[in-house]
């Protein structure tokens, strides 16, 4: 259920919480938003400083991530360097908040590698759950795509997926 490097839920433990969350916001009508995070240019750390490193800035990342969010906030690794974040109770404004104060975090954070100052950035992508959107493959689908989107243009920052069509 946890991530043993990160500390943080696995993908499973990250789904079930999440689904929960959806039944939740719907059945209370409460606002319920998603976001994606995806560490920028890993597979050149790991090339340039090999995988006992790039796995210390993993764990480092998702302890940067779990500063900023309330003990509510369900954080899970879903893979490789991306990381998806569960914010219950809080609309799409206030995540917005929530993804760039992380994002200033993981730029200003430090790690020593090789007796050197390693800094690194990451792109985030913001959702906010809709009623009609009865999937949580499609919730995290949007917020992927806000999150590719951030990548696209230039990385190191966030990116608001669109609301569903009406």
């Amino acid at each position: 259920r946890v991530d043993p490097l990160t500390g943080v839920f696995s993908r499973r433990a990250f789904n079930e919480a999440a689904e929960t969350e959806m039944q939740r916001a719907l059945r209370y009508g409460q606002p319920l938003s998603l976001i994606m995070v995806d560490i920028d240019h890993f597979k050149q750390v790991n090339d340039t400083y090999g995988h006992t490193t790039g796995d210390s800035v993993l764990a480092s990342f998702a302890a940067t991530l779990a500063q900023e969010v309330r003990e509510v906030d369900v954080i899970g690794r879903l893979g490789g360097e991306e990381f998806a974040v569960l914010l219950p109770n809080t609309d799409v404004t206030e995540a917005l908040r929530v993804a760039e104060r992380m994002r200033l975090a993981v730029a200003s954070g430090n790690l020593q590698a090789d007796g050197e100052l390693l800094r690194y950035t990451a792109s985030f992508g913001v959702a906010a759950f809709d009623p009609r959107e009865l999937s949580l493959n499609r919730f995290i689908d949007r917020a992927d795509a806000a999150l590719y989107e951030a990548k696209r243009s230039g990385r190191n920052r966030v990116e608001l997926a669109p609301a569903l069509p009406a």
